[in-house]
């Protein structure tokens, strides 16, 4: 999971917007952060490890004005965290830089698309999969001889797995999705100024309407003439009695930000819903609502709203401290679980708390929180899941490269709740979350069911074999 930003206008500096977009996005990445932008003669590229207020909380020394830009917040699912792997990309020509790209998902055939280009003499600084997007697009453009949207069409059928991207040239930029459109991208504007970005909480920063998605498989151009759309030419016909697209459920349950507009519907509403239909399904008695902030807070209080409970903010959370899901690293996670949260003892204590959570990845955070709930006070803590059972790995950009961290796909519920020292453990079903995306066939739900929409190779199950995403 990523966060990518872009911008055109016609008559002024958008720099500042390009910063206060990829700020509303911070959520969806808390490692690295870049930001590309053209003058119409000169692409410059400034990106570094750190929070946006850290690479951006000033304006850099040099001069960095423009009219057309991208930016990027990085979450990696693999690998350390370098300034390398930063994003933006740039590629260089005798002519200076010629085009860069940000883009947030996860390919599943990264290692024989990069061998391919390898063989044809194209160097690689890391292992990154915006880095191959770029150069696999710049090698058909420039050596091939392909317009831009041509060889972004090339893309799309060498190229496998999930990606939502922004390239960026001289004078404009192109925003393209894969053909399932698994992670968000949407664009809003008008003549003179148009915004392209992962989340539309990034559009209201900016002042721009909200116009559409960008379709799946569609490439938009953006520059001096405005905007034209280019439908994929397949993008009609179904595939295996669906349509092509496979949105992320996960989307909606945890990764974007409640006032953000996703694959059609506001998260917060979808959020309330699932908080209803574990409500409507439940039948143990509880005394108080309280949500793990901050993406379950719209569960619990659907939750709340449907059984007549009192909802309260029990857990304090330290928003300095990160997401803990999103954590690399196992030791982190711990850690940060121990400094995020602090519980308030006074809506704890003698009480039987329904304790709500979006999902359970790898239990870390459960079975700490159940812990200090009790601890708390709590005469009974019944954890609820706004989600599924997470039993297999997600290969298209989230932090789930081993379904050996996945408690989901190790132990049956009943164990998960001894596990994590719980009253009772209740999740949403599949067909339960399938009922709250309003009966539709276009998400993406292998991490819950195993279906997936991209063919995973045998060789991305082993850890080795995963390139750095993001």
């Amino acid at each position: 999971m990523c966060g990518v930003f872009g911008i055109f206008s016609s008559s002024e500096d958008v720099l500042p917007d390009v910063v206060n977009g990829l700020f509303q996005m911070q959520h969806r990445g808390q490692d690295a952060c870049g930001v590309a932008i053209s003058d119409g003669e000169r692409i410059r590229l400034h990106k570094d490890l750190g929070y946006v207020r850290e690479v951006f909380g000033e304006r850099p020394a040099v001069d960095f004005a423009g009219q057309v830009a991208i930016g990027h917040v990085r979450y990696p699912t693999q690998g350390a965290n370098e300034a390398t792997n930063a994003q933006p990309h740039m590629v260089h020509t005798l002519g200076g830089p010629l085009m860069a790209l940000c883009s947030n998902g996860d390919l599943t055939n990264y290692w024989p698309v990069r061998a391919q280009l390898e063989a044809e003499g194209i160097d690689f600084l890391g292992q990154n999969d915006g880095e191959l997007l770029l150069k696999h697009i710049a090698f058909h453009h420039v050596r091939g001889g392909l317009s831009l949207v041509e060889s972004i069409r090339r893309l799309q059928v060498e190229v496998h797995g999930a990606y939502s991207a922004c390239l960026l040239t001289r004078d404009g930029l192109i925003a393209f999705r894969d053909v399932h459109a698994i992670r968000p991208l949407a664009i809003g504007g008008e003549a003179g100024k148009w915004v392209v970005a992962s989340e539309t909480n990034a559009l209201d920063i900016t002042r721009v309407d909200l116009i559409d998605e960008v379709a799946p498989g569609e490439i938009i151009e953006i520059g001096g003439e405005g905007l034209r759309r280019h439908p994929h030419p397949n993008l009609i016909e179904l595939r295996e009695g669906r349509t092509t697209a496979a949105h992320c459920s996960f989307e909606h349950i945890y990764f974007s930000r409640p006032d953000s507009i996703v694959f059609g519907e506001r998260s917060y509403d979808v959020r309330k819903r699932f908080g209803a239909w574990l409500a409507e399904h439940d039948s143990v008695e509880g005394d108080v609502v309280v949500p793990v902030p901050d993406s379950s807070n719209a569960v619990a209080l659907g939750y709340a709203q449907t059984s007549n409970l009192p909802f309260e903010f029990g857990l304090m959370r330290n928003h300095y401290v990160g997401r803990t899901f999103i954590s690399p690293d196992q030791r982190l996670r711990d850690d940060k679980v121990k400094l995020k949260f602090n519980p308030l003892r006074s809506v704890f204590k003698g009480k039987r708390v329904i304790l709500i959570d979006d999902s359970i990845v790898r239990g870390t955070t459960s079975r700490k929180l159940v812990r200090m709930v009790r601890s708390a006070g709590a005469a009974e803590v019944h954890l609820r899941i706004g989600s599924p059972v997470t039993r297999h790995s997600c290969f298209y950009g989230v932090d789930t490269p081993s379904s050996d961290e996945l408690i989901g796909a190790r132990l049956e519920v009943e164990v998960i709740r001894e596990h994590l020292t719980a009253d009772s453990l209740m999740y949403m079903s599949i067909e339960g979350l399938r009922d709250c995306l309003g009966g539709r066939d276009d998400f993406c739900m292998a991490c819950f069911d195993g279906n997936y929409p991209v063919a995973v190779p045998e060789s991305k199950f082993a850890l080795g074999m995963l390139p750095i995403s993001g």
